[in-house]
């Protein structure tokens, strides 16, 4: 939460920035002034919402681990074991995959074999 509120002051200063200074770019033949507030307001909108639209529509969702080959065990935010055994190229290879139910406990033990699970009753 606190990295979504810094990232999205700093687009606000920026585009508070930009506000200050694009409108002399456009006019580039006339002398600098400072945009009066209901300008700076309005250019500090359309910056902002321009540069908020660009930087969360390009920016990746995607929020994956590589893991080196070899043999790992990955844990949950519970501390619970949710995957134990080999993997290669970011992905289990053989092992287990451990799946719990919504209040932790747990639900049942799939095996890996040649990257794929097969469910254990």
């Amino acid at each position: 939460m606190k990295k979504k509120v810094a990232e999205v002051s700093i687009i606000l200063i920026v585009s508070m920035a930009c506000a200050l200074l694009f409108p002399n770019f456009i006019k580039y033949n006339q002398t600098i002034k400072w945009p009066g507030m209901h300008d700076f307001t309005i250019w500090t909108i359309v910056i902002f919402a321009f540069i908020l639209m660009l930087f969360y529509t390009t920016r990746s969702t995607e929020k994956t681990v590589r893991l080196p080959d070899g043999f790992h065990e990955l844990f949950n935010s519970n501390n619970q074991i949710t995957k134990k055994g080999m993997f290669e190229a970011g992905k289990q290879v053989s092992g287990t995959k451990h799946v719990y139910k919504n209040d932790g406990t747990l639900s049942h033990i799939e095996t890996c074999v040649n990257g794929e699970y097969d469910k254990e009753v």
